[in-house]
């Protein structure tokens, strides 16, 4: 039992593995939280240009 304790805190296969799924998981968090912040706003924007752009009158002619 004893070996198998060592050798499990010994072993280094799956560090790199590890280091790159905490990476991604900070990296989608991050993208989740800056699409909470920005997301509504920039939907609001997006209505009130729309809403300029149906007020102006379409030209008659040049």
């Amino acid at each position: 039992m004893e070996n198998i304790v060592k050798r499990f805190w010994t072993e280094d296969d799956g560090n790199t593995t590890i280091d790159w799924m905490v990476l991604t998981a900070g990296l989608v968090l991050l993208g989740a939280a800056v699409m909470a912040t920005v997301g509504t706003p920039a939907q609001d924007l997006a209505e009130d240009t729309d809403a300029v752009i149906e007020q102006i009158a379409p030209s008659t002619g040049v």
